[in-house]
C-alpha cells in the first residue's frame, strides 16, 4: 500500500528535474501522475518509463501554464480520465536565464519582469483557479505551490524569480484561508541550492563550490529532496498543515 493510492496528481512541469522527481515519487506512492510540459516527445517518454517502473497510470498533456485555454483543457481532459483531481503541484517555472538572473534589479525591464511572472506567478494562478471548483466539489484536495528561498530572504541576483516567487507565497496564504472549509490544504515548499540539471550545469565549478561553501549540511541539494517534502505534503500525515512554507535548503537561509 502507498501512501497516496489511486490519488490523482497534476504536476505541473514534470517532464525534467524536481517536477520529475515529483511524478516519480507520487507514482511510486500509488498515485496516478498527470505528467505536463511544452514537449509532446518528453512527456510521453516520461509517461511510459512511470508506467512500466511503477505499474501506475499516468497522462501526459502538452500544457503551457501561460495559456489560460491550455490549462482549462489540462483540467477537462483530467476530469474524463479519472473524474477526480485530489492533488496540484504547480511546478512549472520559467527557465533560470544568465540575463535575466545577472542583471541588476533595477536594470529589469517590464516586458522581462512580466515573462516571468506570467509563468510562475500567473501560471500558479490559472491552475489554481482551475482546479479549485474541483475540489469544492468533492470538499477536499491539496495544493503545493512551489517557491523559492529568495522570495524569503532576498537575493543578490534574479530580481524577477524573486519577486515572482514571493507573490506565489501569498497565493499560498489566501487559497489556505479562503478553501480550507472545503478540506482543500495549500502549502508552499521553498527550495534553496537544488543541483537540477537544467541549474546545476549553467554553472562553473568555482561557482558550485560557493554555493555549497553557505549551506551547513556541505552539499546542495537533489530534486528527491523536494520530491520527499512534497509527498509529505500531499499525503494525510500532513492532513493539519495549512497555508504553510516549507523552506528545503540544508540551512542555507539560517545565517
Amino acid at each position: 500500500m502507498g501512501l497516496l493510492d489511486s490519488r490523482v496528481a497534476i504536476i505541473t512541469g514534470s517532464t525534467k528535474g524536481n517536477g520529475r522527481a515529483m511524478a516519480d515519487l507520487l507514482s511510486e506512492q500509488g498515485a496516478n501522475v498527470v505528467i505536463t510540459g511544452r514537449d509532446e516527445k518528453e512527456i510521453q517518454s516520461v509517461v511510459n518509463e512511470i508506467i512500466k517502473e511503477h505499474k501506475t497510470e499516468a497522462l501526459g498533456l502538452k500544457v503551457d501554464v501561460t495559456s489560460d485555454q491550455q490549462v482549462k483543457e489540462m483540467v477537462v481532459r483530467v476530469l474524463q480520465k479519472y473524474n477526480r483531481i485530489d492533488i496540484l503541484v504547480n511546478n512549472a517555472g520559467f527557465p533560470i536565464k544568465d540575463e535575466l538572473w545577472d542583471v541588476s534589479f533595477e536594470k529589469i525591464s517590464d516586458p522581462d519582469l512580466d515573462r516571468v511572472l506570467d509563468v510562475d506567478t500567473k501560471g500558479t494562478y490559472r491552475c489554481c483557479r482551475e482546479v479549485l471548483p474541483v475540489m469544492q466539489r468533492q470538499r477536499s484536495g491539496v495544493i503545493i505551490n512551489i517557491s523559492s528561498t529568495p522570495a524569503i530572504s532576498g537575493y543578490v541576483k534574479g530580481a524577477p524569480y524573486t519577486v515572482a516567487k514571493a507573490a506565489n507565497l501569498r497565493i499560498t496564504k489566501h487559497v489556505a484561508a479562503e478553501f480550507g472549509k472545503y478540506n482543500i490544504r495549500c502549502n508552499a515548499i521553498a527550495p534553496g541550492t537544488i543541483a537540477t540539471q537544467r541549474n546545476w550545469e549553467r554553472l562553473s565549478d568555482a561557482e558550485r563550490n560557493e554555493l555549497v561553501s553557505s549551506i551547513p549540511l556541505g552539499r546542495a541539494g537533489r530534486p528527491r529532496d523536494i520530491a520527499g517534502i512534497v509527498l509529505m505534503l500531499a499525503s494525510d500525515y500532513s492532513s493539519f498543515l495549512n497555508g504553510q512554507t516549507i523552506v528545503i535548503d540544508g540551512g542555507e537561509t539560517i545565517r
